[in-house]
Formats: structure tokens, sequence, C-alpha cells
């Protein structure tokens, strides 16, 4: 994970989970799945293994089984709900900001814009349009540099180039690009863009 710093709890949820899946584990396995030091791992096991959580199962001398036992499972369950209610409380607040954003560019009179970067920000931005009800807002493609991505589909919506802008009836542009934000300004300038026509979602 990029965002989130694995506590004990998610840990322990991970490695449940891991084991119920797949009993003939490697403490490698393990180590790799929970993000943590394989010299650790032993230590969570026993850990596990005291509050009756899982079993070990001696193959041989090497070989090692780990069943979860039907505390474990209900554990698992527990923690799973949990984390999956406090990432749903931090997408409400996200959906919150970007719903914001779409009511400042509405009030503007934007109607159809453009996305401008086929990532991660223009997929949770079309997925919020998507859902919204009698919204004027409607995106009617997605622009990028990528040429691997020109052609294909983000969420049914169209990637398109650059040099296609002007095929589409629209308002304006919205920046979705975090990292080539100020790249994406300088190459829209270049073709001569109204620079009054464009939004930045990043620094609106």
């Amino acid at each position: 994970m990029k965002f989130f710093s694995p506590t004990s709890e998610l840990k322990e949820l991970l490695l449940l989970q891991h084991i119920e899946k797949k009993p003939d584990t490697t403490q490698k396995e393990i180590a790799n799945v929970i993000s943590g030091a394989p010299s650790m791992v032993n230590v969570y096991i026993e850990n596990l293994e005291e509050k009756k959580y899982l079993s070990r199962d001696y193959q041989s001398a090497k070989v090692v089984y780990y069943n979860i036992t039907l505390e474990g499972i209900k554990r698992k369950n527990y923690l799973a709900i949990t984390y999956f209610h406090e990432l749903l409380q931090l997408y409400r607040l996200a959906e919150e900001n970007i719903e914001n954003f779409l009511l400042k560019l509405e009030n503007k009179g934007y109607r159809n814009i453009f996305l401008y970067g086929a990532g991660e920000v223009a997929e949770i931005i079309l997925e919020i349009i998507q859902g919204r009800i009698d919204k004027p807002l409607k995106v009617l493609a997605i622009v990028d540099d990528d040429k691997d991505r020109q052609g294909r589909e983000l969420l049914e919506h169209k990637i398109i180039s650059r040099e296609d802008i002007n095929q589409y009836q629209h308002d304006g542009i919205v920046i979705t690009s975090y990292s080539f934000e100020d790249d994406i300004m300088s190459r829209l300038k270049e073709i001569g863009y109204p620079e009054n026509r464009i939004e930045r979602f990043f620094t609106e």
C-alpha cells in the first residue's frame, strides 16, 4: 500500500486471510503479504497461536501447515469489516471533496468537459460523475499524451490525443494529473488553447 502504513491489526488481518487461503505457505511468503520483516514472522505466528486464532501442523521437520481456527475466522471477519468501515469513511471524505470541485465547475458554467490525464484521478472522478443524478456536468472524453493509451477507453470514455480536442464541442479541460500538471499546461498553451478554459484539479 502506498498510502497506509500497515498497523498491527492490518497485519493480523492480512496474515489470517493469507493462511486461510494457503495453509502450506512459507514464512517468506507471509513476510511479503504483511510487509513485515521475515525475522518477525514467527513472533506474529506465535502471538496468533496463543490467541487460538491458528494452529501449526508439522508435516516434517521443515514443512509446516498453518490452519486457521473458527476463532481465527471470526477474528478475521471482524477485522475485515472494521477496516472496510474506516476505508468507507475515508472514501466518503474524498468523494465530498471531489463533489465540491465538480459543483464549482458547474457554477462557473461548465457542462461538457475533457479530463486531461488518463490515470487514477480521472478514473475516480468519472466514477463519481457517473453516480450523480440530475447534474449537468458531462465528460466527453479523456485526453492523454501516451500514444499507447490513445484509442482505448477508461470507464467507457474514449482516450484521445491533444490533436483531437477541437473535434468536440466543449466548455473546458480539467487537468487531472498531479505529476505532469505544469507540463500539460505548457502543452495546451503550445496549441493555443484558451487558458481561461483550463481548470486544475490539484491547484484549483
